[in-house]
């Protein structure tokens, strides 16, 4: 829901930047003794009335692709006070060239970060408001409109989310009453075809944990697994069935004792697949889970110990070895990583193996270069999204973009507790 609500509230504005606001790029030439996180080239110049921070991080073959967190003056709005509207925008840098430039798109968009897709093809974009998916060629720096749906002049179409299943397109795009009113009206999920786009059903789910409330089923998050397309939704995980074209719902997240959410509606914060097994995000409640393939979620996350009365009140002590605000996952095939409200990435213990050994539900944070003792961190906002490259992990934090060999992982972790932090919930 956190990141539908900011897709929802934003204004139609033009797509725009200019050169002394976007970046601070640098040509960084890294002494070979350094060990763990270093800078990769890309300041962000952040403004303290109108943002800026990076947010997102992906890559289409050699090219990075990067997402500040810009807000832009609302045209026609005047007054004491500037009314902003989110607006964020896109750099991009051939790897090891340290040169990056503005990506505009050639029609006015809105995006935002779920709305972001790229793989070896291209760069996917989808717009708000006007419900448009265009593609960039990097190589080519050539842009191409795929004309998903008719636009109509009379609602709001916004892209939710994109992915490939079967080595096609499948796009979610919720429709939304032409005013500041954000309640859906209709959702598409496409299906593209060799003559076209295919409709796909979109079964009802809910989105409040107060009422019974429901909307079309709509998916920011999304990952293919097994010859099945596995979707995050705001309540919970869904598969579609590639011979059918068929949903299932999956059984929800174990509820959380302490929580007020008595609906059982969870939010999907992201998905992925990490050795053979889907490992999904409960956004409601920050924890990560394993799906077993049958009918249960494995934690993944936080050691949670009996529940300890005191004056007939319940308290739940919990050991959270993972983050708050859990923001994305990522994997090399052997290692699980999330990024988060820390400032550093961690890295799951569970199967780690050598030479730290399993620890099971542990998460050791990658500090190396990122903190260092009496000089402070490289960054201490929120690190908001990571990705792999070859042997190469980036960390899209809001403060700049930095970059670790994944064999300097070991020494990066070494040291660090498996269960850092202590929380009482009442």
């Amino acid at each position: 829901m956190k990141r539908i609500l900011t897709l929802l509230l934003a204004v139609f504005v033009f797509f725009a930047c200019t050169g002394d606001t976007g970046t601070n790029s640098k040509n960084e030439n890294t002494s070979s003794n350094v060990v763990g996180w270093r800078g990769a080239g890309f300041t962000p110049v952040i403004s303290l009335e109108r943002g800026g921070g990076l947010q997102k991080v992906i890559h289409s073959g050699n090219w990075l692709v990067l997402m500040d967190a810009w807000t832009s003056p609302i045209e026609g709005k005047s007054g004491m006070w500037t009314t902003l509207t989110y607006s964020p925008r896109l750099f991009i840098s051939k790897i090891g060239t340290n040169v990056w430039d503005t990506l505009v798109p050639p029609v006015s968009a809105n995006i935002n970060n779920t709305s972001l897709y790229a793989d070896s093809t291209g760069i996917y974009i989808g717009t708000s408001m006007t419900g448009q998916l265009l593609m960039y060629n990097p190589e080519k720096g050539e842009w191409s409109e795929l004309n998903v749906i008719k636009k109509d002049n009379s609602a709001w179409s916004s892209v939710i989310g994109i992915q490939k299943f079967k080595g096609k397109l499948i796009v979610s795009i919720g429709t939304y009453p032409d005013t500041l009113n954000t309640k859906i009206v209709e959702a598409s999920i496409l299906l593209q075809k060799d003559t076209g786009w295919l409709n796909l059903p979109t079964p009802p789910i809910r989105y409040d944990i107060y009422s019974d409330n429901t909307v079309p089923l709509q998916f920011p998050s999304s990952v293919e697994m097994g010859g099945s397309l596995y979707v995050g939704t705001m309540d919970g995980v869904w598969e579609l069935n590639a011979a059918t074209l068929s949903w299932t719902e999956l059984p929800k997240f174990p509820k959380m004792k302490w929580n007020s959410n008595y609906r059982d509606v969870y939010v999907v914060e992201d998905l992925i697949v990490y050795k053979g097994s889907l490992i999904a995000v409960d956004g409601t409640n920050d924890r990560v889970y394993q799906w077993d393939g049958s009918n249960n979620w494995l934690a993944l996350d936080s050691m949670i110990l009996p529940t300890i009365i005191r004056n007939g009140d319940s308290s739940y002590n919990i050991y959270r070895s993972s983050l708050r605000d859990i923001k994305d996952l990522a994997t090399d095939g052997k290692h699980l990583f999330i990024s988060g409200n820390a400032s550093y990435p961690k890295v799951y213990m569970g199967d780690y193996g050598e030479p730290y050994g399993n620890v099971p539900k542990g998460w050791r944070a990658m500090m190396l270069g990122w903190c260092i003792e009496k000089k402070g961190c490289v960054s201490k906002d929120a690190t908001y999204s990571l990705d792999i490259i070859g042997d190469t992990i980036y960390a899209a934090a809001w403060e700049g973009l930095f970059k670790m060999p994944l064999g300097d992982l070991d020494s990066a972790i070494a040291g660090q507790s498996d269960f850092k932090g202590f929380e009482t919930y009442q």
